[in-house]
């Protein structure tokens, strides 16, 4: 066994703390303490504190951390907001979201593989124990979590009624928004045709290619103002022919998935909620799905930055609590079905590809397919403004699971 040593009762103590060092430097400077009174009274090393009296080898306590004292409280109000929003963050996730952070600013190589190991959080907890704990999460069934019961949607309320107090919102539908992005296919689906009684396996001549698919985001407030929409193609590299020809003010990016990832998201809510809600008056609530693409300590940081409250939608309730799914996209697919077959007709099936979708897009949006009504009518038929929980009725809540007692 290695051999371990115990320090002698009454020994030398090494380590102050910034604290009590101060205090000490108050005392001599304008109480008139002496430096080995001042030392003694606050624990401090006597030619320790004269040297901070000389303003020499004053640094901070220790070794230098991998990451500035201003990074490391990034990281902490991010881990404390999100877990006041719903989202229990382990040790794990938080070494992800330090990681994530260094990618974003360049310095992936701070720690091997990227990622912070164990040892430094265990330095990370206790340099911010004032501010962040780690505490037993209390179990919550994953039927009682997920599904789309009286229960989720009352804690889901009391949480939305709280925020509108908060930030005085009643009245002020311009600032409650929501966002979601939606996939638009380039096949149409099965048609019923004519064909010969009795023929088999008739068909209909389609493009080559219908595999495609494209993500565009899209947010809306509760009057049916639309911000500018953020279209993400699946490559590498964006070139200017995929992004001609489009909606106005719309954004284009690449994502090696094709879907909204954590870059591309910290991208639109940089470049399109902040600055497209700038101008308005007081705070700003946008509601949106539980997509780990979502959480990043930067979002986290603009949003206090920018007066903005992030709202996460409990899981598997989008079908009737978020807007969007609600009362918008089902018309803009609709819409996009008829788009689609009149190009192919046009072009005489030729390819939905990326040169071509911005003026599908537009042609989409001149048409009328983001409507302002249908906006507001979907704000109301989820009870989030006007703010009505008797808008989830008992026949859209799961009934399968009995419910003894509220969500805490």
């Amino acid at each position: 066994m290695p051999r371990t040593y115990k320090r002698a009762e009454g020994a030398r103590k090494y380590g102050y703390s910034a604290e009590s060092m101060q205090r000490a430097v108050i005392d001599v400077k304008e109480n008139a303490m002496s430096i080995k009174k001042a030392a003694f009274v606050h624990s401090v090393n006597r030619t320790t504190l004269l040297n901070h009296l000389k303003a020499y080898r004053s640094g901070p306590v220790g070794r230098p951390t991998l990451l500035t004292n201003d990074e490391e409280r990034v990281i902490v109000h991010a881990l404390i907001k999100l877990g006041e929003w719903g989202f229990g963050v382990d040790r794990n996730a938080a070494q992800c979201i330090v990681k994530d952070y260094l990618q974003s600013v360049g310095r992936e190589h701070h720690f091997q593989h990227g990622k912070p190991g164990i040892d430094w959080m265990y330095g990370f907890e206790k340099r911010w124990r004032n501010e962040l704990t780690r505490r037993v999460a209390q179990p919550l069934p994953a039927n009682r979590a997920y599904a789309c019961n009286s229960a989720v949607v009352n804690d889901f309320f009391e949480k939305i009624t709280s925020i509108y107090e908060r930030l005085g919102l009643r009245g002020k539908p311009q600032n409650v928004f929501n966002v979601d992005e939606t996939g638009f296919q380039t096949d149409i689906g099965s048609q019923m045709m004519f064909c010969k009684r009795g023929a088999r396996n008739p068909h209909k001549t389609v493009a080559t290619s219908t595999k495609c698919m494209y993500t565009v985001q899209v947010c809306c407030s509760a009057v049916g103002e639309y911000l500018p929409m953020y279209v993400v193609y699946k490559g590498k590299h964006l070139y200017n022919t995929w992004c001609s020809g489009g909606p106005k003010d719309v954004l284009y990016t690449c994502s090696d998935s094709g879907w909204m990832e954590s870059q591309q998201f910290i991208e639109w809510f940089a470049k399109v909620f902040v600055a497209g809600t700038s101008s308005l008056d007081g705070a700003k609530l946008l509601i949106f799905d539980g997509h780990s693409s979502h959480i990043s300590p930067h979002v986290v940081e603009l949003a206090v930055q920018n007066n903005i409250e992030l709202l996460c939608l409990p899981a598997h309730t989008s079908s009737i609590l978020q807007p969007l799914d609600v009362g918008v996209f089902k018309a803009v697919k609709s819409a996009w079905r008829k788009c689609l077959r009149t190009y192919y007709d046009e072009t005489s099936y030729s390819n939905v590809d990326k040169r071509a979708f911005p003026c599908l897009l537009k042609r989409l949006c001149d048409g009328g397919a983001f409507s302002r009504v249908n906006a507001i009518n979907a704000f109301d038929a989820c009870g989030i403004y006007p703010l009505n929980r008797e808008k989830i009725t008992s026949d859209k809540l799961s009934t399968s699971i009995p419910l003894t007692h509220d969500i805490r």
